[in-house]
């Protein structure tokens, strides 16, 4: 028998029909848990209430609203979309953050995407970043550009991903790019992802950049890369 009574798990429409409500509690505290909540059991039936709390006065109900939102991605509709891309002006960098991550999820039409162009422009680094790590989930055209504004950054890792973006773009336009980058940027890890990259896309043309950069990079990760990619050239090392 023992003491200890096991509680009767309800349903997951259940819980969300009873966290919803929450989201509009007077405390700041009831609303963040309940964002948080909806977001882990992922029910799209909580999408309308948390769309509406992406409008809330407090920073981090509107962050945790985003990721709820994020982990439905299949299953939001067109107006939840629309309201997270103009999220994307929100005040508070946390929340652009989250919304960028949860876009990143989703199957968006790149019309509705290209507005993070505008957002990048006026995002902090780290927002920055986070819009380029968005980005490279995707293949749209109009990221070409914003790749190439992005690998002006001061950061690192934000100049390596746009690398890794130009490169699953595809776009051959950006070969000479990933060979400055491979000769001349101060980050070995942007310098190893442009010889990756280039041992994915490149040609001929590539042997020479990728041979110097063999013979004068002081880093084994590069020459390991730039060595690789001359095998996928076809090219003897």
């Amino acid at each position: 028998m023992g003491c200890v009574v096991e509680s009767i798990s309800e349903p997951p429409e259940k819980v969300t029909e009873r966290l919803i409500p929450l989201l509009e509690d007077s405390q700041t505290d009831t609303r963040r848990t309940a964002a948080l909540s909806l977001g882990k059991i992922g029910n799209p039936q909580s999408m309308t209430a948390l769309v509406s709390a992406l409008s809330d006065p407090d920073d981090e109900v509107r962050q945790w609203s985003a990721w709820a939102l994020g982990t439905m991605s299949a299953s939001l509709s067109e107006q939840a979309l629309v309201v997270l891309v103009q999220r994307l002006t929100d005040p508070s960098d946390s929340v652009k953050q989250a919304v960028v991550l949860a876009l990143g999820r989703t199957t968006i039409p790149e019309e509705l995407l290209q507005v993070l162009t505008e957002a990048y422009n006026i995002s902090t680094m780290t927002t920055q970043r986070t819009i380029i790590q968005a980005l490279s989930h995707f293949e749209f055209p109009f990221s070409y550009s914003l790749y190439l504004q992005a690998l002006q950054s001061p950061d690192p890792i934000t100049r390596q991903t746009a690398i890794a973006g130009l490169g699953e773009l595809g776009d051959r336009r950006g070969l000479p790019i990933l060979r400055t980058h491979l000769l001349q940027d101060t980050s070995v890890g942007v310098r190893s992802e442009a010889a990756f990259r280039l041992g994915k896309l490149g040609s001929s043309a590539d042997v020479s950049a990728l041979k110097q950069a063999m013979e004068t990079d002081p880093t084994p990760n590069v020459h390991f890369w730039a060595s690789w990619a001359l095998v996928q050239i076809g090219q003897d090392t």
